[in-house]
């Protein structure tokens, strides 16, 4: 009796504290969508009569438009190189016999707990020591390795659940390994490679530590929506912020969405 008590005691603890997490990282967000249609200047009460024009400001200004095209293309980029080098490294990770796997597989995944800052200050210490100057190819680099883990850690746990003989078939009857892999294996992981390929895009679009130490002037949309902070609020900053929360949010729930289409299927496929 007392531990059922005590039970329902910690449900109730744990339902509040999770109810006041999810309050404390949300309700920020969903204020700055309500104010993001509000026709007055400023954050304040009472909100005044609903407006487009906000929106309209943002697409209007061109620093806008050419930061969220710069921030497109570095995604893009990286989501790609990511998810090539992922799955070949998910790959070596999970069917061949790496010397040191544990180690490498750790060193593989780490900047998932690496603070971005020290990410960030690290690689522009590094590249201003060997006299290179900030550039976008340096962010594409960095935002590269910040998302491979991610797709190293989605794809292998795809690769591990594949059976070993379908491989080992293709080879005995003369394919090559490189040739079972593109097209037995790279088939078999097409959900899962495009899911990664989504999950690594959003990662990369929104982040802004990297992007802000190894760059100067060709800036992304993350650092466009900072700057606007730090030199004066702007009403569409709301509306921008909006506008990256409901894309990121997107691609997020269709990428985790195939995940678990993807893992519904596996099971089918092992039931025949």
């Amino acid at each position: 009796m007392n531990n059922l008590i005590v039970s329902k005691f910690m449900f109730s603890i744990l339902t509040a504290f999770f109810c006041l997490s999810l309050m404390v990282i949300y309700l920020p967000i969903i204020v700055m969508m309500i104010f993001s249609f509000n026709s007055g200047k400023y954050q304040t009460l009472p909100f005044r009569e609903p407006t487009f024009e906000w929106y309209v400001a943002l697409i209007a200004d061109s620093s806008f438009i050419n930061s969220f095209l710069t921030s497109l293309m570095m995604a893009s980029l990286a989501s790609v190189f990511a998810t090539i080098l992922g799955f070949l490294a998910a790959y070596a990770f999970s069917k061949a016999k790496v010397p040191a796997h544990a180690l490498l597989f750790g060193i593989v995944i780490c900047p998932l707990v690496i603070p971005m800052i020290l990410i960030g200050i690290g690689m522009r210490l590094q590249i201003v020591s060997l006299g290179i100057e900030p550039a976008l190819w340096l962010v594409l680099l960095g935002q590269t390795l910040y998302v491979l883990p991610l797709a190293v850690i989605n794809l292998k746990n795809r690769i591990d659940k594949i059976p070993q003989s379908m491989e080992e078939a293709a080879i005995s009857l003369g394919s090559s390994r490189l040739k079972s892999i593109i097209l037995i294996l790279a088939p078999i992981c097409a959900p899962s490679l495009f899911a990664t390929l989504l999950l690594t895009f959003t990662f990369s679009f929104d982040e802004f530590v990297i992007a802000y130490f190894l760059t100067n002037f060709e800036i992304t949309l993350p650092i466009r929506i900072w700057t606007s902070l730090v030199t004066g609020f702007e009403p569409k900053i709301n509306a921008a912020g909006t506008a990256v929360f409901i894309f990121s949010l997107t691609l997020g729930l269709i990428a985790q969405f195939i995940l678990l289409f993807k893992q519904s299927d596996l099971s089918e496929y092992r039931t025949q």
